[in-house]
């Protein structure tokens, strides 16, 4: 079965969980919301083996960090949206002037990120080994999501899709996943 046919069967028990848990979030009680949410789960193994070494392969960096660049693009939605909306992508180039970085994401502690920005957004850990040799290339975009993303139909159907395009165009053969 197809995941988008594993999110038609989830779907009512997400729906039913969320009239619920809506009105917990903003009195704080996400912990409790979270007690009886509907966990999506997959029959598919969403993991492939490498057909080439690592020192050969190109790399694309995908993070549910939250961040934005301030003053060039639209800050992140701050809170999960319980509707149809897709999960926001923001495209950050590896090259980008830090100091323009943002943390939208209202969900984590963002001390270790403020601390070492390669806590939750590696660019000069894969660069490194880029230059060691360890893995071939890194794209020239990492891919930002927020985290908490509880209606994970559009984010399979509408925004996976789009990070798959993207890697593809990049000619991106491996992604490594940052959760924040």
């Amino acid at each position: 079965m197809s995941d988008s046919a594993h999110v038609e069967e989830w779907s009512p028990g997400f729906y039913a969980w969320a009239e619920v848990a809506k009105p917990m979030f903003p009195a704080g009680k996400a912990k409790e919301a979270f007690a009886s949410y509907p966990w999506f789960q997959t029959t598919d193994d969403p993991f492939v083996r490498l057909s080439k070494s690592a020192s050969e392969t190109r790399f694309g960096l995908v993070t549910t960090g939250g961040y934005s660049i301030e003053g060039e693009q639209e800050p992140m939605r701050g809170y999960p949206s319980f509707d149809e909306r897709a999960p926001e992508i923001r495209r950050i180039p590896t090259d980008v002037d830090r100091s323009k970085l943002v943390i939208n994401h209202p969900g984590y502690d963002h001390k270790y990120a403020k601390e070492d920005i390669n806590a939750n957004l590696p660019f000069d850990r894969l660069a490194e080994l880029v230059a060691d040799g360890s893995i071939g290339s890194l794209a020239n975009e990492t891919l930002v999501l927020m985290g908490l993303q509880p209606n994970v139909g559009p984010l399979i159907n509408e925004t996976i899709p789009e990070i798959v395009a993207a890697f593809k165009a990049d000619d991106v053969e491996a992604a490594l996943l940052v959760p924040s």
